[in-house]
């Protein structure tokens, strides 16, 4: 039977969810910044300590049920930032609790409503100024920048920046888990990137979710796949040899979905289902892109996430050559901008080189640290290359030339004023970013502008769900 407790219109004192979330947020905002502190946690019967927020975030688990529905609720809201940008764990839990806090003090006194309506137009309008404001990347120097302010480490950071150096801007960068614990290597290779990720987490082989496979066979269909009768027998001849099976459809039927997930459950087959990216037209491009890359419906390795595939491979120069001769072609009377910048995309993704990080360390705990700050690092610098940076330490949401209450600012202002709380320092004189290792400004010290976003959007619509929550049911 379900225990039900009534939240009185919301506005009661932090409750146990609202406790859950608030108690996450410190723990995970306490490794935030340059100096930001160690956290101890028990795995398998050892201690462990890491100031990743990633890993942090991972390992939160209260034994009060209200409390932990909180801080999962708020580590979904920062995984949801992660999975649209790569980047913003820790910014994204500070500014959960920092919106909770506030909201809920302000609708005590005034309709939730008009709360709400203020709070969602004035992040509309920061997410405008920061648009316009911005900074695009320049240099491979703003790539070291922003993967240095990430993951705070000059090594990972140096890495990262020689890796776009021998690459170009448009690198696909892949980050896997090394076979060998104590060292991190780096191989380059040919890769196309689309972002379209798997139909269901279910289809995830590695501890990150990602789903990664060796040597797959990767076939194509225009028609919408849910005939798991033919493919029964298909399964069983590639499951006997061990070859991994990716499918790519416009569509799949439940049935479908559900047939090939119960054969990679019980079955240990090596599968996974994606939707071809893209609409209309541009769903035949991408199959024609596909199979200009492949040999003979197969590749050297291809990496699913939620949100994106990359298959690597050594492509046949001849069919590649083909296809951007066809591309080319239809550049020349296309008569559209969008289309014309669509054909360019195609034949860039083509020709870029690509690099797949195998990262290690002494122990299976520390390689797994290290893969966290290294892929935190590479998810900013494409969210960089997207949307350039801003200012950083949250200096950008402290600048904005908007008018705001003040309950607002101060919530705006929580990620600089957390930076420099874990740092034991008052705020210095002037608002550029401040460097609490050397203790000077420093200009280096910037901020995917996207990740600012997504922190900002996904942080708030938590705040909202939760302010229009009347009931909490649990076990």
């Amino acid at each position: 039977m379900r225990q039900v407790t009534r939240l009185e219109n919301s506005t009661d004192e932090i409750l146990g969810v609202l406790r859950g979330i608030e108690k996450a947020s410190k723990i995970i905002t306490s490794t935030m910044g340059g100096t930001g502190k160690n956290v101890l946690f028990y795995e398998d019967g050892k201690l462990h300590f890491t100031k990743d927020g990633v890993s942090v975030a991972q390992k939160i688990k209260f034994t009060d049920k209200q409390e932990d529905a909180g801080a999962q609720l708020l580590i979904n809201a920062a995984n949801n930032t992660v999975a649209q940008c790569g980047d913003g764990t820790t910014l994204t839990s500070l500014l959960v609790n920092a919106f909770v806090k506030h909201l809920f003090n302000e609708v005590k006194s005034r309709p939730v409503n008009d709360v709400l309506d203020y709070t969602r137009q004035k992040i509309e309008d920061l997410i405008k100024e920061l648009e316009q404001k911005y900074t695009k990347i320049e240099s491979y120097d703003d790539i070291y920048r922003i993967a240095l302010t990430s993951c705070k480490s000059e090594s990972i950071a140096r890495l990262i920046e020689s890796l776009y150096r021998k690459t170009g801007f448009n690198a696909a960068i892949s980050v896997e888990m090394s076979e060998h614990l104590n060292k991190t290597y780096v191989e380059f290779t040919e890769g196309l990137t689309f972002d379209v990720g798997y139909i269901n987490k279910g289809f995830a082989n590695q501890e990150n979710e990602h789903c990664s496979y060796e040597k797959p066979e990767i076939h194509i269909f225009d028609e919408p796949l849910s005939d798991t009768v033919t493919f029964s027998n298909i399964a069983d001849q590639y499951n006997a040899k061990g070859i991994p099976l990716i499918l790519l459809a416009p569509e799949f039927s439940d049935g479908f979905i559900k047939w090939a997930l119960t054969n990679k459950i019980y079955q240990n087959l090596k599968i996974c289902l994606i939707k071809i990216p893209g609409w209309g037209m541009s769903v035949d491009e991408n199959i024609k892109d596909i199979k200009a890359f492949l040999t003979n419906n197969s590749a050297n390795k291809i990496t699913v996430t939620s949100t994106n595939f990359t298959i690597f491979n050594n492509p046949d120069k001849r069919k590649i050559k083909n296809r951007i001769k066809q591309l080319t072609a239809k550049m020349e009377v296309e008569v559209e901008d969008f289309a014309f910048e669509d054909f360019q995309k195609r034949i860039h993704r083509l020709q870029q080189t690509s690099a797949i990080i195998y990262v290690g360390g002494v122990t299976r705990k520390t390689a797994e640290e290290e893969f966290d700050r290294i892929e935190d690092a590479v998810g900013a610098c494409k969210s960089a290359l997207q949307m350039g940076y801003v200012p950083g330490q949250g200096i950008s949401l402290m600048t904005l030339d908007l008018e705001m209450e003040p309950w607002l600012k101060e919530i705006m202002q929580s990620p600089y004023k957390t930076i420099l709380k874990n740092a034991a320092l008052n705020a210095p004189d002037e608002l550029i970013p401040y460097n609490v290792r050397t203790r000077k400004y420093d200009n280096n010290l910037v901020d995917p502008t996207m990740v600012i976003i997504k922190a900002l959007e996904n942080s708030f619509a938590l705040a909202e769900l939760l302010i229009n929550t009347s009931y909490t049911l649990h076990d």
